[in-house]
């Protein structure tokens, strides 16, 4: 089941509607049965299903044990089995013969499961029944691509007697309704536009980089805001995952702002309990090439993505010791925001290639700055239009999002307004979205991860 789709649309308005009648025993039934609706409407094979309910019994068995006995070797040792089925589905094919399809989800219910194991191995957490368990790893909203919820939060609300007040309600509408908005209007445009550009070469190839970063950013986004709108729907509050990332000024501040529950998982799972910064500076950078370099194995199952995330890794240790603790200049911060921006694009590129040698050769080639002739590159005047129309938009978005809250503006609006405000948006998605024949609404970037 694609989230783009009319089956997603009904079983998250079934959702709803169960849950405003559900009281705190019933609410994880009601929430039992709709993760179970959309494993079957996901038409996933038997194994994936099988996979995921022994990892939540395996999940919930050792969390009855680590409450019980909570030792350091005991919580290390329950998370190692969680951890090895990520690497085999992620990795073996590189020593079996024949590809070895990942579980749709895998990546991020593997984090979930393992923040379960590790808070409650260290006391944060009060173990759970198994229903419970396995609302928290299959919960569908953040299923096939996050955002990665932490158990405490979820089961807290899974507990709760109060069902969804009407704003929460409406604003999760809003939100999940401007994340269609988003993937069918800005992203799909822009990915559609990606491989004619890259087909290209020179500045053509440079301006194909460019908008790759901004599909990539708009996917994702778009599909977080769905998740955490549908959530919102049924009760339950996620955090942002992404806050204008394009308008950091370092790789440091890039990090807090992108894929946020995936930097803090990493910051509280990964590199406090390596000692972070505790264990003087040569222990401090090996710990941000440690996170940065899991970080890389998750995202994907070729060396590519280790490349890309030692990339990261590696420029966040020359950042922080050339800058230390000095703030940038305002003056001099929209420097630092361009300059930022073409290190995150550059290493996008080794992110969607194949290869280092295709990586390379696209870097290469795309040092030719002047235009040369683009007519094989299939794009028609007007895609070339909305494409700068498209790109501009989400900097002027997130500008004005860097200064307010855009859904609480968007609430506080007299009703006239507001309903104009959603007539203009479906009406630009009518004419302007892009689905239709060939369109297919499951390809979100991140839910291969």
């Amino acid at each position: 089941m694609s989230v783009m789709s009319l089956e997603y649309l009904g079983l998250a308005g079934f959702a709803c509607l169960l849950l405003i009648f559900a009281d705190k025993v019933k609410r994880k039934y009601t929430v039992l049965l709709c993760n179970l609706v959309f494993l079957v409407f996901l038409r996933a094979n038997v194994r994936d299903w099988l996979y995921v309910v022994l990892l939540s019994i395996y999940v919930f068995a050792a969390g009855r044990v680590l409450s019980r006995a909570r030792t350091k070797a005991l919580t290390i040792s329950a998370c190692v089995l969680p951890v090895l089925g990520l690497l085999f589905f992620k990795y073996a094919g590189y020593f079996l013969s024949g590809r070895i399809l990942m579980p749709l989800g895998l990546s991020f219910y593997t984090f979930k499961a393992i923040s379960y194991l590790a808070d409650t191995g260290t006391g944060k957490l009060k173990s759970r029944d198994l229903i419970s368990v396995f609302d928290y790893l299959v919960f569908f909203p953040a299923f096939m691509a996050g955002p990665i919820h932490r158990p405490k939060e979820f089961f807290a609300e899974l507990r709760s007697s109060t069902p969804a007040e009407y704003d929460d309600r409406r604003m999760g509408v809003n939100q999940a309704g401007l994340g269609f908005a988003e993937k069918m209007l800005i992203a799909d445009e822009l990915g559609s536009l990606v491989p004619k550009l890259y087909s290209g070469t020179g500045a053509y190839l440079l301006l194909g980089i460019i908008v790759y970063a901004f599909q990539i950013y708009t996917d994702f986004d778009s599909y977080s805001n769905i998740a955490i709108g549908t959530a919102r729907m049924m009760g339950f509050h996620l955090k942002p995952n992404f806050r204008m990332p394009y308008l950091s000024a370092t790789l440091k501040e890039f990090w807090s702002k992108w894929h946020i529950s995936l930097s803090e998982w990493l910051r509280d799972y990964v590199y406090i309990p390596l000692g972070g910064s505790r264990k003087g500076a040569l222990r401090k950078y090996l710990n941000i090439i440690v996170v940065f370099l899991v970080s890389g194995i998750w995202h994907g199952s070729t060396m590519m993505f280790v490349i890309w995330g030692l990339g990261h890794g590696i420029i966040r240790c020359l950042e922080d010791l050339i800058l230390g603790r000095r703030e940038i200049p305002k003056a001099l911060r929209p420097l630092f925001i361009v300059l930022n921006f073409i290190i995150v694009s550059i290493l996008w590129v080794f992110f969607r290639s194949s290869s280092v040698s295709e990586a390379l050769g696209i870097l290469s080639s795309a040092r030719i700055l002047p235009f040369v002739d683009g007519s094989e590159l299939g794009i028609t005047r007007n895609e070339w239009v909305w494409m700068f129309v498209l790109i501009i938009a989400v900097i002027v978005l997130d500008l004005l999002r860097s200064r307010r809250d855009m859904l609480e503006w968007l609430g506080s609006r007299p009703l006239p307004l507001r309903w104009a405000m959603y007539t203009a948006v479906m009406i630009l998605v009518i004419i302007f979205g892009y689905y239709g024949p060939g369109y297919d609404p499951a390809d979100f970037i991140y839910v291969t991860f």
